[in-house]
């Protein structure tokens, strides 16, 4: 069930679009209520990401039925995965440099592919490699980590991995009297993501540039401090066997596409010989 569940979600992503995954973003707007009323304490944030996990991991074993666990399974995967449209995406951003649209690339990488919102006054390749390190990310959050958890606890860990990440995103926001139930949230956030990044990093030196990236990973794999954005941007650029400064979004992209392939083999040869 889980490989099924998790292959299928898999390919209804890649039919998505942005526009077509409806209610992604649905709890950002609850959590950022709950915390504006009870306030950025951190027993409100151990409620918030805690009692909703227990609920859902009581409901289904209160049901205990193979089809019900696979349709909240199969839902929650696809609503964390998102859209899998990122080579469309990459598309449409070069048709706006080509057009001179350099604005329009911008929002565009912003709104999409998750690139960081700043200064590019080096143009359209200093947005380049920022991106590549932005779309990576963008699928370590969306489908790396929430596979992760799914394997692990099942629809419980995707709907603790969506919490994770909300409630981070809006208690960062928050003034600064919630700054220790911000600590924690970052700390919490990071954790969740340790073992999917490391083991994101092993996989892209997998079915890229075996030799020199798999050396830079057992140096940083017991690191627990070095944060996964900066492991995994280490990791991209010794992944492909291109010169980091001549490194593409379009390599980039394929590189992981290739590691989101390698686990959903593992998971398959895991559910059959397991």
């Amino acid at each position: 069930m889980t490989f099924l569940a998790a292959i299928l979600a898999w390919l209804v992503s890649l039919s998505l679009t942005d526009s077509r995954v409806p209610g992604r973003d649905w709890l950002a707007g609850p959590l950022e209520q709950v915390f504006t009323r009870l306030g950025g304490g951190v027993w409100v944030y151990a409620l918030v990401v805690a009692v909703p996990v227990v609920l859902l991991a009581a409901v289904l074993g209160w049901f205990d039925l193979w089809l019900v666990t696979f349709l909240v399974s199969l839902g929650g995967l696809v609503l964390v995965f998102g859209s899998g449209d990122q080579a469309d995406q990459l598309k449409q951003y070069r048709e706006y440099q080509a057009d001179d649209e350099t604005d329009s690339a911008y929002e565009h990488a912003v709104n999409t592919l998750g690139l960081p919102e700043g200064l590019y006054e080096g143009g359209p390749q200093q947005m380049d490699e920022a991106l590549n390190l932005s779309i990576a990310y963008q699928l370590l959050e969306r489908f790396f980590v929430a596979l992760f958890w799914f394997v692990a606890f099942g629809a419980p860990g995707v709907l603790l991995v969506v919490l994770v990440r909300h409630a981070r995103s809006v208690l960062l926001q928050m003034p600064s009297e919630a700054s220790s139930a911000v600590s924690l949230a970052v700390q919490v956030h990071h954790a969740i993501n340790w073992i999917p990044a490391r083991l994101l990093t092993l996989s892209l030196a997998l079915v890229g540039d075996f030799s020199q990236s798999f050396a830079i990973w057992l140096r940083r794999v017991r690191d627990f401090e070095l944060v996964d954005r900066s492991l995994l941007e280490s990791s991209l650029k010794v992944s492909l066997p291109e010169n980091p400064d001549a490194q593409r979004p379009e390599d980039v992209l394929a590189l992981v596409k290739r590691a989101q392939v390698l686990w959903m083999v593992v998971i398959a040869l895991a559910t059959i010989f397991g």
